[in-house]
């Protein structure tokens, strides 16, 4: 439990976001910081997309029915190791006596696209997240935090001492979603919050005009994970021919397959590779590409032993409305690997442009060509001065940095 003499003691934070140890999240990343100082409420909710035909939807619908039929769980009593192994999707390494929060798996209407909809779930969160605070926190001053603009009805609660809307992503432009209804509840949501923090400046700059504060914070890294990594022997990569030119992370409709593909048909001497899950995409569409594999999804505690064994580092993405406000989790990952680090030019890579290069889609296969010959000529990826710079940089992004200001944000005046 918390420190009971901490000044944080008297609070609570109730978090929205998704599933408590489903993926490394930047809300994850900070409350795992955050949860040994003050008690957390975390409440996993539907995702934001109304449930298709398909086998990725319907296996997500079976896990979202599972948690319901197993409710409220607080995670360090009831599941014990794989409680561990949650957080371990966020963490290197979770020590058997690590603080967890209270779980929360309310039952909800899988759509937020209706006036009703929107009632019906709002009452269900509604009476979850109460009954949470008298079962768990009697007593205390609740504190509000939302990943998702799909709960504006909470952020009129009265209950909550302040509101945050955590805001990581334009999620009126996400494939799949309908963005007016999206945009609708954003809204509303931004006009109930005491403050708005947002990931990227193109948030910030597009939000900021509708909510009553706002401030910045872009992700962190957990510098010493990804930095001091050797290669694991038994990763299947190990038995792959170098040059290994590699990318993490979800593959969905925002990578920018056409890039991926001429790359990857540019430098056949080369192997690509693709680590995480596959969301909306079919592999088949690189049927034609023999030196591109994917590998699926790796727990992060094991990630950086696999990319260790990448040459070069990239992310093509599509530069449009679904990817223009986001900040990529994996760019600051990247360069703590010192590894070449070749990106698309999105706002946020622009930002960090001492220290990767940046390539259109059109221009992308050369680049990650140039990367490669710079490698079997044995240019460093990072001159000693440069690679300085860049590990000073880092060591001010650390996930601690990042907790301790959100914190600071939040608690301003409270």
């Amino acid at each position: 439990m918390p420190d009971p003499k901490h000044p944080l003691s008297q609070y609570v934070f109730v978090v929205f976001a998704d599933d408590w140890g489903r993926h490394p999240s930047s809300c994850q990343h900070l409350f795992l910081r955050i949860i040994p100082h003050v008690q957390v409420i975390w409440v996993n909710t539907i995702g934001l997309r109304t449930p298709r035909l398909n086998l990725h939807d319907f296996k997500r619908t079976v896990q979202v029915i599972r948690s319901w039929i197993r409710p409220g769980a607080r995670l360090k009593r009831r599941l014990g190791d794989r409680g561990r192994r949650a957080a371990n999707a966020c963490l290197p390494a979770v020590s058997r006596d690590a603080v967890f929060p209270y779980i929360v798996n309310p039952v909800m209407w899988p759509s937020f696209q209706g006036p009703t909809s929107t009632a019906l779930n709002h009452h269900l969160l509604s009476g979850a997240v109460h009954e949470a605070l008298r079962h768990v926190a009697p007593g205390k001053q609740p504190i509000l935090v939302s990943t998702s603009p799909i709960v504006p009805g909470l952020f009129r609660d009265h209950i909550f001492r302040r509101k945050i809307y955590y805001c990581v992503d334009d999620f009126t432009h996400w494939h799949g979603i309908n963005g007016p209804a999206m945009q609708r509840l954003e809204q509303q949501t931004l006009d109930a919050c005491d403050l708005m923090i947002a990931t990227s400046t193109s948030i910030l700059e597009t939000r900021s005009p509708f909510a009553h504060a706002s401030t910045l914070l872009t992700h962190g890294v957990d510098l010493a994970h990804f930095s001091r990594a050797l290669p694991d022997p038994a990763s299947p990569l190990a038995a792959l021919p170098h040059p290994l030119v590699g990318m993490f992370g979800v593959f969905d409709q925002r990578v920018d397959g056409q890039a991926l593909r001429a790359a990857a048909l540019l430098s056949p001497q080369a192997t690509f590779v693709v680590l995480g899950p596959i969301v909306d995409r079919d592999p088949g569409e690189f049927f034609d590409v023999p030196n591109l594999r994917f590998y699926g999804a790796v727990p992060y505690a094991d990630l950086p032993g696999h990319v260790a064994h990448f040459d070069v580092c990239i992310l093509p993405y599509v530069v449009d409305a679904s990817t223009w406000n986001i900040n990529p989790l994996k760019l600051k990952e990247y360069l703590a690997t010192g590894k070449p680090v070749i990106t698309s030019p999105l706002p946020e890579a622009i930002r960090l442009a001492a220290y990767l290069t940046l390539a259109a889609s059109d221009a992308f296969p050369q680049a990650v060509a140039a990367a490669l010959a710079a490698l079997e000529s044995g240019t460093e990826a990072y001159p000693s001065d440069a690679r300085t710079r860049l590990d000073d940089f880092l060591q001010s992004e650390s996930w601690e940095a990042k907790a301790d200001r959100f914190l600071a944000d939040v608690m301003d005046n409270l």
